[in-house]
C-alpha cells in the first residue's frame, strides 16, 4: 500500500471528529497519523507525501479557511499536498459546494477500505491540473459540467488564471512540473 509511507494530518477538533479520521487513516493504511497541532514530529521524521484530512462536521467557513491556509503555506510540501474531505453521503448541492472549495478529493463514507485506498492512491504518481486565480489555488474545477479533462471548453477561461501541473511522487514529494 503506497499510503504506508505517507502521513495523514487531521485538521479538525479533537474528540469525535479526530477519532473518526484516525479510524479512516488506519483503515486506509497511512504510515503515520497525527493531529495538526502535533505536526512538529513531521519535521523530525518527514514523510514524502502528507495528506491533510478534514472532517465533514467542521463548519464550512472553517473548512474554507483551512484550505486557504494550506494552499498559501510557504512550503510546497504543504501547499501542494492533497487535501481530502471525509464526508457523509450528501446531496448534490452540498457535494458541489465542497468541490468548489478546492478539495483534492471528497470521500463519502461508508466505502470499502480498498476503494478508499485506490481513491487516495490516485493523488500519487499522477499529473494533476491546478488553477491559480486571484482568489483560488487548487484542483481545476472550471466547467465541471463539461465531460473529459481534455474537452476544448475546459482549456480556456474568460478570467486571468495560471495553470499548473502538479505531480506528487514518493521520491520527490509534490512538485510543479
Amino acid at each position: 500500500n503506497v499510503l504506508s509511507d505517507c502521513a495523514a494530518v487531521a485538521c479538525c477538533s479533537l474528540g469525535a471528529p479526530f477519532k473518526s479520521l484516525e479510524r479512516f487513516a488506519r483503515a486506509t493504511g497511512f504510515g503515520r497519523f497525527m493531529h495538526y497541532l502535533d505536526v512538529a514530529e513531521l519535521r523530525a521524521q518527514p514523510a514524502p507525501i502528507i495528506f491533510f484530512l478534514l472532517h465533514f462536521a467542521t463548519p464550512d467557513a472553517d473548512k474554507a479557511e483551512t484550505l486557504v491556509g494550506l494552499r498559501q503555506y510557504p512550503s510546497s510540501k504543504v501547499r501542494l499536498a492533497p487535501v481530502v474531505l471525509i464526508a457523509q453521503d450528501c446531496d448534490a448541492t452540498t457535494f458541489l459546494n465542497y468541490v468548489q472549495m478546492g478539495f483534492d478529493d471528497i470521500v463519502c463514507l461508508p466505502e470499502s477500505p480498498q476503494l478508499l485506498i485506490d481513491r487516495l492512491a490516485r493523488q500519487i504518481n499522477h499529473d494533476i491540473v491546478y488553477i491559480e486565480t486571484a482568489d483560488y489555488f487548487g484542483p481545476d474545477r472550471r466547467r465541471m459540467e463539461v465531460p473529459g479533462a481534455d474537452h476544448a471548453a475546459r482549456l480556456s477561461t474568460a478570467h486571468m488564471h495560471t495553470r499548473y501541473i502538479i505531480h506528487r511522487s514518493m521520491a520527490d514529494g509534490p512538485v510543479i512540473l
